[in-house]
């Protein structure tokens, strides 16, 4: 019985590592994004710190439910953020590591302000 339950170990093991690796996989190949980087690279935050400040406050939103600041955004996500006096609502159209200025508002669409 113990030769059982330590061969489902090493079948859990290695599905978990697979797992992991295909997380990797994804994030690199631009399938997802933290949203914290995300905030930050579209500069709908100044800044990385501002963003994790505001997923940890609970002030960002992903699909109505309030996110940490490493959930990994995906294509079509609806975001929304609680600010002072109101709260914008975007959805995300592309995801990359880095862009333009000029070229940042074209990461996603603003539903509502």
């Amino acid at each position: 019985m113990s030769s059982d339950f330590t061969q489902e170990n090493k079948i859990f093991i290695n599905i978990l590592h697979l797992v992991v690796e295909l997380t990797v996989i994804l994030a690199i190949f631009g399938v997802f994004m933290r949203i914290d980087k995300f905030l930050k690279v579209s500069r709908v935050l100044k800044r990385r710190t501002l963003a994790q400040e505001a997923t940890k406050s609970g002030r960002v939103l992903v699909g109505g439910k309030e996110v940490k600041p490493s959930y990994q955004l995906k294509i079509g996500d609806v975001v929304e953020i609680k600010f002072g006096t109101g709260t914008v609502k975007f959805v995300i159209n592309e995801l990359k590591e880095t862009v333009k200025k000029e070229e940042a508002s074209t990461l996603y669409t603003v539903l509502s302000e």
